[in-house]
């Protein structure tokens, strides 16, 4: 019986071929013709942007260690962002450096720049020794002179004040100043010593609290050895020199790291063994502080007081 129902004429065979090759014939002329449709101009704008979006992100997320760092001296007074950045400092390390600036913060010395947020111990480390901080400029002063041609007629110019140059006393061999004691007047009477220099000396001894060696010269900004070695057989020191020391048991952080020999990253940790020990008695506790190096240790003897 079953081979009855799938048994057929030979006029329905030849019928049933024909309807394959016609659904034959038409998949393939389907697949034949059908053309791509091209995209809209939506489409293709959309396409654009996803592109564009893709780029723009590789190139903000781009790995800080592509960066090409140049080290070289800078003045972070003056530095622009890229010029920091170069530096091997995070972008936003350098904007934190741009706001101190732009609230009216600046460096006065290369250790300032440990107090900027954010900072690490290891970056400061690398560029302290980079640090090259001008001395501000100071204002021209200038005043009005009349002048009269062959008319009499009077016509005035701007002539820069300059005091006339008057020629200083020098002193000779054998005469020494005493460079804790000395004002800048005095100083200037030194050999290769000016007014600049003879303030800068003046100003860096009070931020230091007076000076225990003629060799902490070498400190003051534009004292190179070469200069050095010129001046140096006319300065001394006073046996017993008066110096003004710190208060490490005392003193807030913001005053301790305002001495040239404490940065931020000692000041803060004198702050927390302090706490911890509710009195720090003498300068051994500090050695064992990585913080502190062995010739830090020895310059700041003349300068810590443990009351």
């Amino acid at each position: 019986m079953w081979k009855d129902f799938f048994s057929f004429t030979k006029q329905e065979r030849q019928g049933i071929l024909i309807l394959l090759a016609l659904i034959a014939g038409i998949c393939i002329g389907k697949f034949a013709f059908s053309k791509k449709e091209p995209l809209s101009e939506e489409n293709n704008i959309a396409q654009e942007q996803v592109i564009g979006y893709q780029e723009e992100d590789t190139i903000k997320y781009l790995p800080d260690n592509e960066t090409t760092i140049v080290l070289k001296p800078f003045d972070p007074n003056s530095a622009d962002h890229s010029t920091f950045v170069s530096l091997g400092l995070k972008p936003y390390i350098a904007q934190n450096i741009i706001k101190y600036r732009n609230k009216g913060g600046k460096f006065k010395t290369p250790d300032d720049l440990a107090k900027i947020y954010g900072l690490t111990i290891d970056d400061f480390k690398r560029l302290k020794p980079y640090v090259q901080i001008k001395p501000e400029n100071q204002p021209i002063q200038k005043q009005q002179i009349t002048i009269k041609d062959s008319t009499n007629k009077i016509s005035f110019l701007q002539k820069e004040n300059t005091p006339p140059i008057q020629k200083q006393e020098k002193i000779t061999l054998g005469i020494f100043i005493d460079i804790n004691n000395a004002d800048t007047a005095e100083l200037k009477k030194i050999p290769f010593i000016g007014s600049g220099f003879a303030q800068r000396i003046v100003k860096y001894r009070e931020i230091l609290g007076g000076f225990y060696s003629i060799e902490q010269l070498k400190e003051v900004y534009g004292i190179d050895n070469d200069l050095f070695l010129k001046i140096s057989p006319y300065v001394s020191i006073a046996e017993n020199p008066h110096i003004q020391t710190v208060s490490v048991n005392q003193y807030s952080l913001d005053r301790l790291k305002s001495h040239p020999y404490i940065n931020f990253y000692q000041a803060k940790v004198i702050i927390e063994l302090r706490k911890k020990k509710s009195k720090i008695r003498d300068i051994s506790e500090l050695a064992l502080l990585e913080e502190f190096s062995e010739n830090d240790l020895k310059r700041l003897t003349y300068y810590l007081s443990f009351e």
